[in-house]
């Protein structure tokens, strides 16, 4: 493998993870086998075109030519962009934990207030989503608004308020807009041709 295919290689990789994507997960979206998706990570297969084009699309990332005077200017802003993205998703993930913890002092502290397990079963559905898709400002929101809960004349309105905030995050996560892809080709429902040989 060439080195600018390499680099395009992790590159791909990189952006998966920052994601928050499996290999499973991305091959779900882009519609290139998980088994391709492994190859052209581990560097064992020259990338194809049209696989290129479908990971780019499914990662919200654009391919274009770019004049060699402008590559550096080009990586400056593409490294800045992407540590913002991992950021966001790192501060997101540790209000996910430290949620977790405080429904768990919640439990503890509160065994027989039936509210804890509705919050419990509702944060559970808020963990099945992707972290990327998550911002912190609304997690940590939440947070407040349970820890609120431990002081009894709060307790009631401290819950109602947290399962609001829940639903909030939810459906926002939910309804976010897809990457624009309004220059992208339509994409078939299938293939007749099976990409083995390809990445």
């Amino acid at each position: 493998m060439t080195y600018a295919a390499q680099a395009i290689a992790e590159r791909l990789q990189a952006a998966r993870q920052a994601k928050g994507l499996s290999q499973r997960d991305l091959s779900a979206l882009a519609g290139v086998p998980q088994a391709q998706i492994s190859r052209i990570e581990a560097g064992a297969v020259d990338l194809r075109l049209s696989s290129l084009v479908a990971l780019a699309n499914a990662l919200d990332l654009e391919l274009a030519l770019v004049p060699r005077k402008a590559v550096p200017a080009v990586r400056s802003l593409s490294r800045q962009i992407t540590a913002s993205q991992h950021s966001g998703a790192i501060a997101a993930q540790r209000e996910m934990e430290r949620i977790n913890d405080v429904i768990r002092n919640l439990q503890i502290s509160m065994p027989k207030f039936e509210g804890v397990d509705q919050i419990r079963k509702s944060f559970a559905d808020l963990q099945r989503l992707k972290l990327p898709v998550l911002e912190p400002e609304g997690l940590r929101e939440l947070r407040h608004a349970m820890e609120e809960m431990t002081r009894p004349a709060k307790q009631l309105a401290a819950m109602n308020k947290s399962i609001s905030l829940m639903r909030t995050i939810r459906n926002k996560a939910a309804h976010a807009p897809m990457p624009d892809t309004a220059d992208a080709p339509p994409r078939p429902a299938y293939s007749l041709d099976e990409e083995d040989d390809d990445a």
